[in-house]
C-alpha cells in the first residue's frame, strides 16, 4: 500500500502545484498628488495561453503577468491607475485559448513646478 501511495501523492502534488500562477499587484498610485493628471494615456496590453486536449496548459498561469510586465514597459516611468482586466477564451481545435487584456492609464509623476 505504502509503495502505492507515494507516486500517488507526488502526482497528485504535482497537478495541484501547475494551478498555480504569480501574484500580480496591479497599479502603483496611492494617491493623486502623486501624478499629474493632466497628462493621461491609455495603455493596453494582452497575453495568451493554450490549455491543450483541455487537460495540459501551455503559457496558461502566468498570462496575467506576461501581459503586466508588457504594460510596465510601455508605461515606462509613468504611474498606472485604473487598471481594467478582460479575461476571453477561444475554441480552437485541439483545446482552448485563453487571453487575458489588461487596460490602464498611465500618468507622469507630478514634478515639484506643476500646478493644478
Amino acid at each position: 500500500m505504502k509503495k502505492t501511495l507515494t507516486p500517488l501523492l507526488l502526482a497528485l502534488s504535482l497537478l495541484l502545484g501547475a494551478c498555480a500562477s504569480p501574484v500580480v499587484k496591479l497599479g502603483s498610485v496611492s494617491s493623486l498628488e502623486q501624478i499629474d493628471t493632466s497628462k493621461g494615456e491609455k495603455l493596453t496590453a494582452s497575453a495568451s495561453g493554450f490549455q491543450l486536449l483541455l487537460f495540459i496548459p501551455i503559457a496558461v498561469n502566468g498570462r496575467q503577468r506576461n501581459a503586466y510586465d508588457n504594460l510596465l514597459e510601455q508605461a515606462g516611468d509613468r504611474l498606472l491607475t485604473d487598471v481594467k482586466i478582460t479575461e476571453s477564451w477561444t475554441y480552437a481545435f485541439i483545446g482552448t485559448v485563453y487571453t487575458t487584456t489588461i487596460e490602464a492609464t498611465a500618468y507622469p509623476k507630478r514634478t515639484a513646478d506643476v500646478k493644478q
